[in-house]
This record gives structure tokens, C-alpha cells and sequence, in this order.
């Protein structure tokens, strides 16, 4: 094992475990903004991806297939290093563990029994599941806070990890929802109800992107001090944004600059649909002319079939079509844009509208619940409904042609963006509540404790 991997740079001081996807913005940005201040941090990665290459965060791999690390930053727990008996039954345990074969009894049995001589092969060595993984690195550390970041699928990992290995008395838990699916959605699933439930009643602390979210989290039973002895109140799920670094970014008012509309949600999920902006767009594209529409992260095949399809020639020359792009990329087309426009059907407070708003750009967002309560229709936004394209096709006629009101709401924005989602302020209360949890872990004893 590497040893600097296992030396802590502030001995003494709070040990910060997070549970999170290792590619993903909202992972770097939220554990950044305890960047400079001396708490121990690392991240057990679900096994999704890899992080930056020169992201400093110590972080443990679970990716399959991916090379193995032990340096100073990066450490591989699962699966084991080889491709051998081990190596299979540690994903096939991890496939047992989530009930897969439940409707095979025979074949279920034999993975098992294969899984069991593989164990005995391996001599305990490595851990045969993801699950163990964690709970071995868990019970080796000894975090006084451990962290998921969102609830699927982090908070239901560590919930079915805490379960199966007792680690109750290991850390406090911190669960936080963001918005979109993550509990507005899922708690009308049969599947997944029971688990929002259950993480509510399991953790210590809760935290989410929007008043929905805590308002439904009290009333599914969350005792109301996990939410607030101590809490972190609304807070977006990437911690906020540097709002200076961002007007930095731009000089023209939108009624000055190219006629372009970003479209970063190019896509079809449950949450936002593509197919009625396509309507929207064809239903008044004469009457936006001229325009560019950058169509963002269009990356699902049936989406592209329909682009080829509904767009005559003549239209996709003007509405460029990209698959993913970086966070920084969108945001420098965002600077340079008149409208973006994002309309959704199950959203938090979107980063995408904030970011819009931040960077002078007049957004077009759909007036959900989580939404409507922080912005105002045609002084901060214009709001459209997704599945409704004449509210969209209206929504653009109007962004398009009133350059007053572009203007006078990216100056509205400039004030309201910095009382919403101002970093600073967030990571000043970051601060003052992870040093409070880690005193309540501390004074449990949580941490004191080794199960053997």
C-alpha cells in the first residue's frame, strides 16, 4: 500500500469521507469549497468513472475494467487486480447483493457456491463486493463524517453498506437530495420510496437544493433537527458558483450580442423532454430569424433521429447539434448567448438557469415548484412549460424580439443571482457545519469506536 495515501495532512483534525460519482461537476465543486481549510478529505468514487487526472482529492477507485492505482492520490479497492476466480466473484457478489438471479433460486445457488471458493481462493485478501470495499475503508479510516452525495445512487450504497456491515457507529451521516429525480421523482416509485424513507429515518443530517425538497422530507417523517441542528439550509448541489469569476466572462448586455440561443438539455429523460422544443422551434423559426440555436448535449441516438428527421436542411444549418461538452465549454457559449433555454418537467434549482443568469443570458425555465419560488416570470426568467411548445414557440418570439427585456432582466439577475447562489457565503456556512457535525461525532464517540 502506498503510505502517502494513508498519511493525514491535519492529524486531530475532522476526517471527512464523501460517497459520490468521481466524474462528475457537482462532486469537484461541492468538496472544493472546503479547499485551504484543515479537514482530512477523501472520496469513495462509485463505480462509474474516474476523476481528473489532477483533481488533488484522495479518492478511492471502484471502477471494473479500469487500471489500477495505489499512488499518493489514487487507490483501487474493487474490483481485486486480476481477472481470476476473485476478480469475477467480486462482481458477481455485487450482482447478488442487489438482487439479481432473485427469480433464478438454481442459478442463484450456484454463483454462490462459486462465489464461496473464490473467497476461500483469496484468502480474505480483497474484498469481494463494492460493498465491502467501502465498509473496509470505512472501519481502516474511521471518518467523523461520511458524506453522499445524492441520494441514488450514493445514499442508497452507504445505506445498504451501513446495513450489511453495522457500521452505525462509524461517523455521522450526512445525506444530501439535489434536485431533478432524486427524491421529487423516485418517491412515487414502488422501488425506490421505501429507500427514501428509510435514509431519512437512517441519517443524521439532510440537506437539499430546494424548499420542496426539505418541505417533503419533514412530512415523509425527517425528525426536523437533522435538517437544521446544524444545517446548511437551500444550498444547489455544486455549492453555489463564483459569481465574480463568471461576470468576468461577459461584457455585452444580451440585446448586444450574436442572436443565439443555448440549448443544454438536448435530450429525453423523465425529467425534461426534447421533442415539443423541436415543435417550438420549427413552429416559429421565421419568426426568430436570424438565430443560431446550439443544441447541447445531444447524445442519445433516438433524439438524433428525430433532429434528422423534423430538421430541414436549411434549419440544422442554423441549429448545430454537440454531444457532451464540459462544463467550461457550455458556460463560454452561455456568455456569449442571448436566451438559454432549458424548460423541464422535475428540476431543483438548476445550476443551468443560475449559470444563465450569471452570465447575462435571459432564461427560459419551466415554472416548477422548486422553481417559481426564487425567480419571477419576465423580471429574472420567462417560464414556459416543457410539454406545452406554444408556451415555448411564445416564450422565444418574445426573448428574441424585446431587447429591453433581455436587458432588463440580465440586469435584474446581477442582484438576484449573488442573493441566491453567492459561493462565498455558502462555503462560510460549509465551514462553521462541517466543524459542528464533526464536535456532535466527536462527542458521540462515534469515531472512538473499533467493531472487530
Amino acid at each position: 500500500m502506498n503510505q502517502v495515501f494513508d498519511i493525514d495532512l491535519y492529524p486531530e483534525r475532522p476526517k471527512i469521507l464523501f460517497i459520490g460519482f468521481p466524474e462528475s461537476s457537482h462532486t469537484h465543486s461541492w468538496i472544493e469549497l472546503l479547499n485551504g481549510c484543515q479537514f482530512n478529505i477523501r472520496l469513495f468514487s462509485l463505480p462509474s468513472a474516474e476523476p481528473p487526472v489532477r483533481w488533488p482529492i484522495k479518492t478511492y477507485l471502484t471502477r471494473t475494467g479500469a487500471q489500477w492505482f495505489d499512488d499518493d492520490l489514487r487507490r483501487t479497492v474493487f474490483p481485486p487486480p486480476d481477472s481470476s476466480a476473485l476478480g469475477v466473484a467480486s462482481v458477481a457478489k455485487s450482482a447478488l447483493d442487489r438482487g439479481h438471479f432473485n427469480a433464478r433460486p438454481h442459478l442463484r445457488r450456484l454463483i454462490k457456491s462459486g462465489i464461496g471458493l473464490s473467497e476461500r481462493f483469496g484468502q480474505g485478501k480483497y474484498p469481494v463486493s463494492i460493498e465491502e470495499a467501502l465498509a473496509k475503508v470505512i472501519l481502516d479510516w474511521r471518518p467523523d463524517i461520511i458524506h453522499s452525495l445524492g441520494f441514488d445512487s450514493a445514499s442508497y450504497f452507504y445505506l445498504r453498506t451501513r446495513k450489511q456491515y453495522g457500521l452505525e457507529d462509524y461517523g455521522r451521516w450526512i445525506a444530501q437530495a439535489r434536485g431533478g429525480p432524486d427524491i421529487a421523482l423516485q418517491r412515487y416509485s414502488p422501488e425506490f420510496a421505501p429507500l427514501i424513507h428509510e435514509v431519512f429515518q437512517s441519517c443524521d443530517h439532510f440537506i437539499a437544493d430546494n424548499q420542496p425538497n426539505y418541505d417533503y422530507a419533514l412530512s415523509a417523517g425527517l425528525k426536523p433537527e437533522k435538517a437544521s441542528n446544524p444545517g446548511m439550509g437551500v444550498v444547489s448541489g455544486a455549492g453555489g458558483m463564483d459569481l465574480d469569476s463568471l461576470r468576468s466572462m461577459w461584457k455585452l448586455y444580451p440585446s448586444k450580442r450574436e442572436r443565439v440561443i443555448v440549448w443544454p438539455k438536448a435530450y429525453e429523460l423523465y425529467t425534461s423532454k426534447a421533442m415539443p422544443v423541436f415543435e417550438a422551434i420549427l413552429n416559429v423559426w421565421d419568426r426568430i430569424q436570424p438565430c443560431r440555436i446550439e443544441m447541447l448535449w445531444m447524445v442519445q441516438s433516438d433524439v438524433k433521429i428525430w433532429y434528422e428527421k423534423l430538421f430541414p436542411e436549411h434549419i440544422k444549418a442554423s441549429c448545430p447539434a454537440y454531444e457532451r461538452l464540459s462544463r467550461e465549454e457550455t458556460l463560454a457559449r452561455i456568455a456569449n448567448a442571448r436566451v438559454m433555454m432549458a424548460p423541464s418537467l422535475s428540476d431543483g434549482i438548476p445550476n443551468t438557469m443560475m449559470e444563465a443568469m450569471a452570465l447575462g443570458a435571459a432564461p427560459l425555465v419551466s415554472p416548477l415548484d422548486t422553481i417559481a419560488p426564487v425567480v419571477k416570470n419576465q423580471e429574472n426568467v420567462i417560464f414556459a412549460r416543457n410539454l406545452y411548445p406554444d408556451e415555448i414557440a411564445d416564450a422565444l418570439v418574445r426573448l428574441m424580439s424585446d431587447d429591453g427585456l433581455v436587458d432588463l432582466m440580465a440586469e435584474n439577475n446581477l442582484v438576484r443571482i449573488r442573493e441566491m447562489a453567492d459561493r462565498q457565503q455558502v462555503r462560510k456556512r460549509a465551514l462553521i457545519f462541517y466543524e459542528e457535525v464533526a464536535q456532535l461525532s466527536r462527542k458521540s464517540g462515534l469515531t472512538a469506536k473499533r467493531i472487530e
